[in-house]
């Protein structure tokens, strides 16, 4: 991950949704990494060091909010933004992670890239690559 480029992980079982995230968060210089459901989340979220999570709750195999709880145990500074069509749903990730990184479908893709931005901007990956880069000029 280069400190120009913050990765994005996409975890949504929607190909439809996943390729548009997938495509506007690239045009707006994220480097993207997806993943169709929550095991393959998981997997992805240890490789790749992502500075922001954007994540479906309800997909099959590993729901999202069990990728949420797994993520606070493994990976708790990673800042998870949600995006759901099911407001149960949205009020147990409300819960976890505050109101203004929920987003219920259809979202207002604008919004939810300015959120992505903010919390990418205070992740510790972003951090980390932007110390590197200075160690290395």
């Amino acid at each position: 991950m280069s400190a120009e480029q913050p990765t994005v992980l996409v975890v949504e079982d929607d190909r439809g949704v996943r390729d548009l995230l997938s495509t506007v968060l690239s045009a707006e210089g994220f480097e993207v990494r997806t993943a169709r459901d929550g095991l393959e989340g998981l997997l992805k979220m240890r490789m790749c060091d992502p500075a922001a999570v954007v994540l479906d709750i309800m997909m099959p195999d590993v729901s999202g909010l069990r990728v949420l709880d797994e993520l606070a145990e493994e990976h708790a500074p990673v800042p998870v933004v949600v995006v759901t069509g099911k407001p149960d749903a949205a009020e147990q990730a409300r819960a976890k992670l505050g109101p203004e990184n929920v987003f219920p479908k259809p979202f207002d893709i604008d919004e939810l890239v300015a959120r992505i931005r903010a919390v990418a901007s205070k992740s510790p990956a972003v951090a980390r690559a932007t110390a590197g880069d200075g160690e290395r000029s």
